[in-house]
């Protein structure tokens, strides 16, 4: 992530990744033009993307900027308006490669804060007021609130309009432990969709195994860590049996990625196979379901809806969600002394930080387990 902030009449280019070290590398871009910055700023990203400069290693200024810096020349942008800055940043980050979920994320946020200043509001009118109010909104969780507050604090930076938020306080939300799906609340989940098959088939309410195709989703999802949309995209294609992998092809990155298959997970595979092998058919799909073309995003939102239906009827907890299989794969994996780096591997993570909060999971329930021993 790269933005630029202006101190003591100077620009300052910012680039963040957490997998370096130190986390920020920051320098001076030597103008007091905003337009410039951004021009700067651009060139710099434009260099990184192509495997030229390196905030982290090289002087820009003997690099990419060489014959650009303090360049009269330098197109000057017209001052960006609420709706024309996120068109701006979304198109600069697709040039850096960032993910169309992550931007999917800056848009959806955005939008509600153009929706209370004004589309044709001027960017760099907006008051500290004004972010205040769309970043603190009472009727929103203070995780949400944090949220808000680093996707406008992105975009914001990135246009060189950090201002607005130098008198408003990054909201505090208490760190949250993920919340695991045990195996044993599985079982539970599981027994209730059959016993759900089993009233609808005796009211005549589903065809034969119209929901009993969850379970082995559900099931598979907690013995590989997938991610709902990456269960929807899921092929037979993107399986090999033989050597026990599987490729995701489309990750939250946007990168691809083999994971290996466990045990479990590839009988639950073989159980599954029905002549699909090796075709481009889904391999989780309802008995009159679309095994060839669908969008992701509908059937996790399907599987979603039914995990919590089944969950509530299995009487366990009710805050488990359709992600809490994964975050059970990785607690799993904790749990039998995995550390934060096979972790980080095996969830394809993007910092190791994350992964350590399935370490500190194991040794909660490591805690509960000793504290029932002697209760």
């Amino acid at each position: 992530m790269a933005s630029i902030y202006k101190r003591n009449d100077t620009y300052y280019a910012k680039f963040h990744d957490s997998a370096r070290s130190p986390t920020d590398k920051r320098f001076s871009l030597r103008t007091a033009r905003k337009s410039e910055a951004r021009h700067l700023l651009t060139d710099l990203e434009r260099a990184i993307r192509d495997g030229d400069f390196d905030p982290w290693r090289h002087n820009p200024f003997e690099t990419v900027l060489a014959s650009d810096a303090g360049n009269p020349q330098s197109p000057d942008a017209t001052p960006f308006t609420v709706g024309e800055v996120i068109e701006a940043f979304s198109q600069a980050k697709r040039q850096q490669g960032r993910a169309e979920s992550t931007i999917r994320k800056y848009r959806d946020i955005w939008r509600i804060l153009k929706r209370q200043a004004g589309t044709h509001t001027d960017l760099s009118t907006l008051t500290t007021t004004q972010v205040r109010a769309f970043v603190y909104d009472p009727s929103i969780k203070p995780t949400t609130q944090k949220t808000r507050y680093r996707h406008i604090r992105a975009v914001l930076r990135w246009a060189g309009e950090g201002d607005a938020l130098d008198q408003v306080e990054e909201p505090r939300a208490g760190k949250k432990l993920p919340k695991a799906v045990r195996e044993e609340e599985l079982d539970e989940i599981c027994r209730s969709v059959v016993r759900g098959y089993q009233e609808k088939r005796r009211s005549g309410g589903c065809r034969p195994r119209e929901i009993l195709w969850l379970i082995p989703a559900f099931r598979f999802a907690y013995f590989t860590g997938l991610r709902g949309s990456e269960l929807g995209r899921l092929r037979w294609t993107h399986i090999d049996l033989k050597r026990q992998r599987l490729t995701v092809y489309e990750q939250k990155s946007g990168n691809e990625d083999t994971i290996p298959l466990v045990e479990p997970a590839e009988a639950l595979l073989r159980a599954l196979d029905a002549g699909d092998r090796g075709s481009r058919a889904f391999v989780f799909h309802s008995p009159s379901g679309n095994r060839w073309d669908r969008s992701s995003k509908r059937f996790r939102e399907h599987v979603s809806r039914q995990f919590a239906t089944y969950r509530d009827k299995a009487g366990v907890r009710p805050n488990l969600t359709l992600h809490g299989l994964r975050h059970g794969f990785a607690t799993r994996l904790a749990e039998n002394g995995a550390s934060a780096v096979v972790i980080k591997r095996a969830m394809r993570h993007s910092s190791i930080s994350t992964s350590m909060k399935y370490v500190h999971l194991a040794n909660g329930r490591l805690q509960e387990e000793l504290d029932g021993a002697f209760s």
